[in-house]
C-alpha cells in the first residue's frame, strides 16, 4: 500500500511546487529588469566573427537603444568595413508580439522589412540572427526556476524560459537564463531550437563592469555550437540615459545616409 501511495504523493508535491518555482522565477526576472533598466544606452561595437576554420572577419557598428526590454527601440549603424558601412537596422516594439524590424542597404537605397520567415537568417554575416537582436522580454515566456548553477565562478539562478504561444512565434523551443545572484545580471543564455537536446547556440555576457552606476557586459560572445563559429562584440564608449535626438528611431532616419 505504501509503495502505491509514494508516487502519488511525489506527483502531488511536484504539482504544488511547479507554480511556486514559476512565481519565484518571474519575480527574479522582474527584479533584474527593475534593477538594470535604463532610459537609453549608446555604444560603439567592435565585432570579430570567427569561422570554424579560424578565419576572422572584422566589423564595427554604433548602437542606440531607447527604452528597455519589451518597450525598447533599437538603431544600429555599421561603420566598417567598406562593404557594410552605412547598413542600418531598426527595431520597434509591438507589445506582446515580435518587434517590427527593418534593414537598410545603401547599395539598394531602400529599406527592407524583415519578414517572419527571415528571423532565423544571419544578421549581417554574424552568429546573431534577427530574433537574437531583440531585447529579452520575460513577459513573453513561461518561466520556471531550475537548480542553481555556477557560471565563470559566479553562483547563478538558472531559469528555463519557454515562448508563450500568444506572444509571437519564436525560433527557439526554450532558453536557459543564468542570472548572477549578487547583482541579478544575465551572464549566459543557452538557446535550444526545436528538437535540440543540447543548446545550439550560447550567448555569454562577460567582463561585467559598473559604468555610470549601471552594470553592463563590456564583451558579448555568441557561439553557434552547431556550426562551430563565434561572434564577439566589444562595447566601447558606453553611455546611458543621454538625450535622444527626435526622430532617431524612424524609417526616415534609417534610410538617411549617416543617420544616427
Amino acid at each position: 500500500m505504501s509503495r502505491r501511495r509514494f508516487p502519488l504523493a511525489a506527483l502531488l508535491l511536484a504539482t504544488l511546487a511547479f507554480p511556486a518555482m514559476a512565481e519565484e522565477a518571474r519575480a527574479l526576472l522582474q527584479q533584474s529588469e527593475d534593477r538594470h533598466r535604463t532610459k537609453s544606452q549608446e555604444y560603439e561595437g567592435d565585432l570579430t566573427v570567427t569561422a570554424k576554420d579560424g578565419k576572422e572577419r572584422k566589423k564595427s557598428w554604433r548602437s542606440y537603444r531607447l527604452g528597455y526590454a519589451g518597450d525598447s527601440r533599437l538603431l544600429i549603424r555599421f561603420t566598417a568595413p567598406p562593404e557594410v558601412k552605412g547598413v542600418g537596422f531598426l527595431s520597434l516594439p509591438r507589445p506582446g508580439k515580435n518587434p517590427d524590424q527593418w534593414l537598410y542597404l545603401p547599395s539598394m537605397k531602400r529599406e527592407r522589412r524583415i519578414a517572419a520567415q527571415d528571423r532565423s537568417a544571419s544578421f549581417v554575416g554574424t552568429d546573431f540572427n534577427y530574433e537574437d537582436m531583440e531585447e529579452l522580454d520575460h513577459e513573453k515566456y513561461d518561466v520556471r526556476l531550475l537548480p542553481d548553477e555556477t557560471v565563470a565562478g559566479q553562483p547563478c539562478w538558472a531559469i528555463e524560459a519557454r515562448p508563450r504561444a500568444d506572444a509571437g512565434k519564436s525560433l527557439y523551443e526554450r532558453k536557459l537564463l543564468f542570472l548572477r545572484k549578487d547583482i541579478l545580471y544575465l551572464v549566459r543564455m543557452d538557446l535550444f531550437r526545436p528538437g535540440e537536446k543540447e543548446p545550439g547556440k550560447r550567448l555569454l555576457l562577460e567582463e561585467v563592469a559598473l559604468v555610470d552606476g549601471h552594470h553592463v557586459a563590456r564583451r558579448m560572445t555568441m557561439k553557434d555550437l552547431a556550426k562551430g563559429s563565434t561572434t564577439v562584440i566589444r562595447l566601447e564608449k558606453l553611455a546611458f540615459d543621454g538625450a535622444q535626438p527626435e526622430g532617431r528611431y524612424t524609417l526616415q532616419n534609417l534610410v538617411r545616409e549617416g543617420g544616427d
